[in-house]
């Protein structure tokens, strides 16, 4: 039994969970894209290791070993996919096929100076929580965007399905998580026609399925010069100054290593909306990966 496949199983069963327990042999097939019968094979096998509790025609669970090991494959998983993106510039479709295979051979010291050099990100790029290393996953109380109904409006939390065809359709639409949208209606098989910014958009039914979102909690303004914003947030041209940083220590020893200290004038050279940014600071310019980028904090100099 290739160590493999076995992480690939225990991770399809733990994301399963989340809409089902015990998880159905059929849900598996579906997902990891085999056979029934090979399935079944595999839960046996899993068993014997472990790692599951399976009763045939009820369902499968993980046991605590099993559990601890697919949360570690899914960290790694999810640790790679925002490095990819951010830090190389990957669309997101493709870092999640490059992070499904990065996944199994990963260190436990990689795994370190991954988490490190993306600044301890909270989530992957499509939204789903990143586990911390004592394996402890935040529950997000999302539900599908086709269960809300007319006239609310809600956040975009994340993309159910890390389907490369999904996930570009989702690009096209912009509706990256964060976004904020307004239901305007819902029409004949399950589609939405959303409001998001100044744009009108139409959302099939399948997607309203895979986008997660939360109920909007909060007001909608505009920002201030004087107001703090990611430097993320500044067009190429713009020139800030650093205010404080959105992390633990770890954010701040970085940030000041590379000379964004409070107070320094910093001018942003390149902003390419996916991937890094080109910001020039005391003299150099230094690229940063779009999750750091998200931390720093900075104030916009009137012109």
């Amino acid at each position: 039994m290739g160590s493999e496949r076995v992480e690939e199983y225990l991770e399809a069963i733990f994301k399963r969970q989340a809409k089902e327990t015990p998880v159905s042999t059929s849900a598996l097939a579906e997902d990891l894209k085999v056979s029934l019968p090979a399935v079944t094979d595999m839960m046996k096998r899993l068993q014997d290791s472990g790692f599951i509790e399976y009763e045939p025609n009820k369902g499968v669970s993980l046991t605590g070993e099993g559990r601890q090991k697919a949360v570690s494959i899914v960290r790694r998983h999810r640790l790679w996919e925002r490095f990819l993106t951010d830090i190389l510039g990957l669309k997101w479709d493709k870092a999640h096929e490059e992070a499904c295979r990065l996944e199994h051979a990963t260190s436990p010291e990689t795994e370190d100076r991954l988490a490190s050099l993306i600044g301890d990100a909270d989530t992957c790029p499509h939204g789903h929580p990143i586990p911390d290393k004592d394996g402890n996953v935040p529950e997000q109380g999302v539900r599908p965007l086709s269960d809300f109904k007319s006239r609310q409006k809600v956040c975009i939390s994340a993309i159910a399905r890390e389907d490369a065809v999904v996930l570009r359709k989702v690009e096209k639409l912009g509706l990256k998580p964060g976004s904020v949208v307004s239901i305007d209606s819902k029409g004949s098989g399950g589609s939405m026609k959303l409001k998001f910014g100044d744009r009108k958009l139409v959302v099939e039914g399948d997607i309203a399925e895979d986008l997660l979102a939360t109920p909007f909690v909060g007001e909608e303004r505009e920002v201030s010069a004087e107001e703090a914003v990611p430097i993320s947030a500044l067009r190429a041209g713009e020139s800030a100054v650093v205010k404080s940083y959105a992390g633990g220590r770890g954010m701040l020893g970085r940030c000041l290593s590379m000379g964004f200290t409070p107070g320094s004038q910093v001018r942003m050279i390149e902003n390419y909306r996916r991937g890094p940014i080109l910001v020039s600071v005391c003299g150099s310019e230094v690229a940063l990966g779009r999750e750091i980028a998200g931390r720093i904090m900075v104030s916009r100099k009137r012109p």
